[in-house]
């Protein structure tokens, strides 16, 4: 029976099965890519929050008008968000490069964006790259071990940090031989979308000192933050709870400020 992720990744690779789809790509950047400007962002000695701006999901339906993008952003940033992710998939999410593109290029947007969407394509990192992104969002459980690799050693050829997102140990293994310097491990399971929030916990324990580490997903309120900042976790990337919330820039405020305890790697 396939299952939501299997849904999502047939439909991107059956989109970019022939040559048209990387035409979105043809504009260009309007200023060259800071390598290492997404993963400077997460490096301190607080939880760093990347908030997330999805318009849509399959779980929850309409989150948020994509017109509204650009003053969401500015929320989060008034909230303290080290970083910005914004959703480049459109079926889906109700994202697009376009969506990326209008984040990461409006002057107001002075921290670095994440392009979050299915990668399983190598032209996809050049999309990311000309959408004006610092980073992008792989998913390791959508390619095998030699696409992953291509795609995020191709992403640092680009000047973009790749954030390989886990949800196993295996894939926390395959993230950790393809090169990656951020990972990010999934509360979430892809699957069937349910959330275990100590899915992080156990996995972050295995990864090395200098590869920096994001939980994600179903994190909604500063106990669970401070949950993370104990494991040794850098980063929180979190979208529906602020989403939600009617003041976003002081429901981020309440995420931050959590020291990191130094755990033994």
């Amino acid at each position: 029976m396939a299952t939501h992720l299997d849904e999502i990744v047939a439909a991107k690779r059956a989109a970019w099965s022939g040559p048209a789809a990387a035409d979105a790509a043809a504009r260009g950047r309007r200023t060259a890519a800071v390598p290492g400007r997404f993963a400077a962002a997460l490096g301190g000695p607080e939880i760093s929050v990347i908030a997330e701006i999805k318009p849509k999901s399959p779980s929850k339906g309409q989150l948020l008008d994509p017109e509204l993008a650009v003053p969401l952003a500015r929320k989060y940033i008034d909230g303290g968000a080290s970083a910005i992710s914004v959703l480049g998939d459109t079926p889906f999410f109700g994202g697009s490069p376009e969506l990326v593109r209008t984040v990461a290029e409006h002057p107001d947007v002075t921290v670095p964006v994440l392009f979050k969407d299915f990668m399983v394509d190598i032209r996809q990192m050049k999309l990311a790259h000309d959408s004006g992104a610092d980073g992008v969002l792989i998913i390791a459980r959508a390619v095998g071990d030699a696409l992953l690799t291509d795609l995020v050693q191709t992403a640092h050829g680009l000047g973009l940090d790749a954030l390989v997102e886990t949800f196993t140990q295996d894939e926390v293994d395959r993230a950790l031989l393809s090169g990656a310097r951020i990972i990010g491990i999934n509360n979430r399971d892809l699957q069937t979308f349910s959330v275990d929030l100590d899915n992080s916990a156990r996995l972050r324990r295995d990864i090395p000192r200098g590869v920096l580490t994001v939980s994600e997903s179903g994190l909604g309120g500063r106990p669970d933050i401070e949950r993370i900042a104990a494991h040794g976790f850098d980063a929180a990337l979190i979208g529906e709870s602020l989403l939600s919330s009617p003041d976003p820039a002081a429901q981020l405020r309440s995420f931050t400020g959590v020291p990191i305890l130094e755990v033994a790697s």
